[in-house]
């Protein structure tokens, strides 16, 4: 495969690159989303950047386990990795916001195992899915964009098992109260982010399940609340904030209730002076 020995491959958007030094030819199988892999790296130079395989210089060999990773440059290590041919040695780089070209080497050795996601049964979702969801908790403080990525995966494997009434621990390995509160909990996490994204109208959409629930959780319903405060919806913002047991003594209820107040009392009285000029 002589043809292959040079070949590069990039992703614009991410800033990803590689380029294809030397081919020790095993299968054109390539790893999953869900794999395992042997992998070597070499001449790295990614500098301080939190990293748990590229931070040293000498060529060496880690194991990895895909949907594993928690800082950035990790998960696009993991992404450079599925373009890779057990075998295959290339140049890489990652281009960062500040414009600098981290590079390094990276060989598959080989991949330890390989599945296919539609294969896998509805216990393995869900813990698949779990995973995600702590990694994306993880990463959300210092690395949201990141952690949206990993909560929106979760979210779309179990989606593929709605409604989840009809599953059953006997059958299925997990029954669907387990299913449905992991995929509430993705739902409040995914309303966070898109929260620091000031898109307030899909945090409402995620949040939905608050008005059905009998008690949904409190993080769910002040990021509805605060969504729909920011969307001028007083009313309903208020609405949820009463639901919530003792929440004069909260003390982020609380200020939110009074915000919430502060500007319905202000837009009412708006209203007024523009009905006013109108009609006077």
């Amino acid at each position: 495969m002589n043809w292959y020995i040079g070949n590069e491959w990039s992703d614009e958007m991410r800033g990803l690159h590689k380029k294809v030094l030397s081919l020790d030819f095993q299968t054109v199988e390539k790893p999953l989303a869900v794999s395992s892999v042997l992998f070597t790296v070499n001449k790295s130079c990614v500098g301080s950047r939190p990293t748990k395989y590229l931070n040293c210089a000498e060529m060496q060999q880690h194991a990895m386990k895909m949907g594993s990773a928690v800082t950035p440059i990790d998960c696009y290590l993991e992404l450079l990795l599925q373009q890779f041919l057990p075998g295959e040695t290339a140049v890489c780089s990652i281009a960062t916001k500040t414009g600098e070209q981290l590079e390094f080497e990276l060989k598959l050795d080989r991949i330890t195992s390989n599945t296919h996601v539609e294969t896998l049964n509805a216990a393995e979702i869900h813990k698949l899915a779990l995973r995600y969801k702590e990694n994306g908790v993880a990463m959300f403080k210092s690395y949201p964009k990141f952690a949206f990525d990993y909560f929106s995966r979760a979210a779309q494997l179990l989606i593929t098992y709605k409604p989840f009434k009809t599953l059953d621990k006997k059958t299925n390995g997990i029954d669907g109260a387990e299913m449905e509160t992991l995929f509430i909990q993705i739902q409040t996490n995914l309303a966070a982010c898109l929260l620091l994204e000031q898109r307030y109208e899909h945090v409402i959409y995620h949040t939905d399940f608050v008005e059905t629930q009998s008690n949904p959780s409190e993080k769910s319903m002040y990021r509805r609340a605060l969504a729909y405060y920011h969307l001028k919806e007083f009313e309903k913002a208020h609405q949820i904030i009463e639901r919530v047991p003792n929440h004069e003594a909260k003390r982020e209820f609380s200020k939110l209730r009074s915000q919430i107040a502060a500007s319905w009392k202000n837009s009412n009285a708006n209203y007024k002076e523009v009905v006013q000029r109108m009609f006077s």
